[in-house]
């Protein structure tokens, strides 16, 4: 008897997420004045990353499910990490070379160099565990992109942790493993909360990625709860989607919720909802695919990396010759999406080529 496999679906609206995750992260990092309103969002950086990291356990959880539902309960790991290999480490070691050159690049084009952080450990970086240096010296780098590819390093670690777990789990002991996963993340916490220890590590950010796999494990063994999530209003989605953006105002602004914990597992929920709320080939709440920030969204690798060149490089200029703060973040986002464009498509997609091949 032939065996029919189970089709992977692309998810409408997750490249938009991806783009609005980007984009707290981008206006984390610019220069922007308190009286205006964008500086209410310069604060959200860290959630934005920690959204990507619920989409990652979201999608990369669903893949896994996949692999083992298609071939008699196994995974091929040798597949599973080349492809991944493909997607993060060609353009993950060329802002790694660049990041080597910046300073013959700022002595070249006359720009200061920056005070701020510790001169990166190559070899670590080369090596994905610069985020165990940052959370040993307490600071982030002092080249970008480097002082933003913690996040990376989590994500790498995360993709070898998951990818191994599932290759000899069951099925049915994955409900299981999020529950360990959520539990270790917030002992995690405390333990270093307690220490001073700042949490850019998988122990203490894999609730994230735990919380992602719920949605994922629904999606592929409980169809009647996504029927179900269809056929809620798309009024309460769309409130729904309003409550989660003013949360992320509100704790970023406010002191509503002081315990970083707490706040983190209330985030990783509220992601982990929003992204339920989507799936369903019936769903009414999505974001076209068609539309600017889905394009855009596309690109997100290559946004997250080199953003944090383009609004260094243009912080400085804007500096030295006194530009208008907007002036400087246009130019940085424009900057950003017109390198991520050609990173993409010119350098970015001969690799992925060779994921189909």
């Amino acid at each position: 008897m032939s065996i029919v496999k189970i089709e992977r679906i692309h998810f409408h609206t997750f490249d938009s997420l991806r783009f609005l995750s980007f984009l707290l992260v981008f206006l984390s990092h610019c220069i922007i004045p308190e009286s205006n309103f964008l500086h209410s969002f310069s604060k959200a950086g860290k959630i934005g990353v920690s959204f990507f990291f619920v989409l990652s356990g979201f999608l990369i959880t669903y893949i896994l499910l996949l692999e083992k539902l298609n071939n008699q309960n196994r995974v091929r790991l040798k597949n599973f990490f080349l492809r991944r290999t493909l997607r993060i480490w060609p353009l993950y070691y060329a802002m790694v070379l660049f990041a080597m050159c910046t300073p013959f690049i700022l002595s070249a084009l006359k720009l200061p160099y920056s005070n701020e952080g510790y001169q990166p450990r190559w070899i670590f970086t080369m090596t994905f565990l610069e985020n165990y240096v940052a959370m040993y010296k307490d600071m982030v780098p002092n080249v970008s992109p480097i002082n933003v590819m913690w996040s990376l390093c989590v994500e790498e670690h995360f993709y070898i942790i998951w990818g191994l777990i599932f290759y000899f789990i069951s099925i049915k002991n994955i409900p299981k493993l999020i529950v360990i996963c959520i539990l270790i993340s917030f002992i995690s916490r405390i333990i270093y909360e307690q220490r001073g220890i700042p949490s850019l590590d998988i122990l203490s950010n894999i609730q994230y990625f735990a919380f992602g796999a719920v949605p994922a494990y629904i999606f592929v063994f409980h169809k009647e709860i996504i029927e179900k999530t269809e056929k809620i209003s798309v009024l309460y989605k769309y409130t729904f989607a309003v409550f989660t953006l003013l949360f992320i105002f509100m704790i970023t602004n406010f002191a509503i919720i002081t315990d970083k914990k707490i706040s983190s597992i209330i985030l990783a929920i509220l992601f982990s909802v929003m992204i339920l709320s989507t799936l369903g080939k019936k769903n009414a709440f999505k974001i076209s695919d068609n539309g600017i920030m889905a394009q855009l969204g596309k690109y997100t690798y290559g946004l997250y990396l080199i953003h944090a060149i383009c609004v260094q490089l243009f912080n400085k200029i804007g500096a030295m010759y006194e530009l208008h703060w907007f002036v400087v973040i246009l130019s940085s986002f424009s900057s950003t999406v017109l390198l991520s464009y050609l990173s993409y498509h010119l350098f970015e997609k001969q690799f992925l080529k060779l994921k189909k091949a």
